[in-house]
C-alpha cells in the first residue's frame, strides 16, 4: 500500500453549523431526502445503551460529534442517486437514526432526567419510569428540542468515491475506545 496520491492534495471545505437535531431530522429527513445507507455506510450497529446515551449527551449539552452529509444538489455532482434524495450520511447515520426514534416517539429515555413538568406520560420499565419525546407535553417538547443539537459539516463533493474517501478519513484514524477503557471511566464515574 502506499499514501502517495496522483495529485497534490485539494482541500475540501467542510462548513461546520450548530442545529437543532428536530429541525435537522425534520428538515433533512423528511423535506429534503436523506440517503442514510450510502455503498459505503455501515448498518446499524448501536445498541439501546448507546442511543439512550446519545440522548442523555444532548440533554446535558455534551458534544456529540460532527455529522457530515454530502450535498448532492449541485452541478459538479456525477454519482447516480437511485434514492432521489437530496443529501447523503457520510458520518452520523447512528445519531441521525437516533434522533428519529427519539422525535418519533420510539425511544425512551428514564423519566427522572427531564423536569417532572414537562411529562405527560411515562411507562414502567425494570429501571423506574421512563418516557418518550411523545410522552412530553408540549412545552416539555419545545424545551427538550431548544437543548439538543448536533454540528453538522456539509460537503460538497462530486462522486460516491469521495464521499466514501471523507467516510475513512474520518472513521479510519485514531483507536477504537477497547472495553478496558471504557470499563475504567465507567469506574471513576460511578465513584
Amino acid at each position: 500500500m502506499t499514501r502517495q496520491t496522483r495529485a497534490p492534495l485539494e482541500h475540501t471545505n467542510l462548513s461546520a453549523t450548530y442545529r437543532q437535531v428536530r429541525e435537522l431530522v425534520r428538515t433533512y429527513k423528511q423535506e429534503l431526502g436523506l440517503d442514510l445507507n450510502p455503498p459505503y455506510q455501515r448498518g446499524q450497529v448501536w445498541t439501546e445503551d448507546q442511543r439512550v446515551a446519545l440522548v442523555r449527551s444532548w440533554l446535558t449539552g455534551v458534544p456529540t460529534g460532527v455529522v457530515i452529509l454530502s450535498d448532492r444538489m449541485h452541478n459538479e455532482w456525477q454519482g447516480e442517486d437511485a434514492t432521489n434524495c437530496v443529501y447523503a450520511v457520510i458520518d452520523g447515520k447512528q445519531r441521525l437514526t437516533t434522533a428519529t426514534d427519539w422525535y418519533e416517539g420510539t425511544l425512551a429515555v428514564p423519566a427522572s432526567w427531564i423536569n417532572p413538568e414537562y411529562i405527560a406520560s411515562t411507562e414502567d420499565t425494570d429501571d423506574g419510569p421512563y418516557v418518550r419525546y411523545t410522552g412530553l407535553t408540549k412545552t416539555g417538547r419545545a424545551m427538550v428540542s431548544t437543548h439538543c443539537m448536533l454540528q453538522v459539516a456539509e460537503a460538497r463533493v462530486a462522486t460516491v468515491q469521495e464521499e466514501a474517501e471523507i467516510y475513512l478519513l474520518v472513521n479510519g484514524g485514531g483507536t477504537p475506545q477497547t472495553d478496558t477503557d471504557m470499563a475504567n471511566a465507567t469506574r471513576i464515574a460511578q465513584k
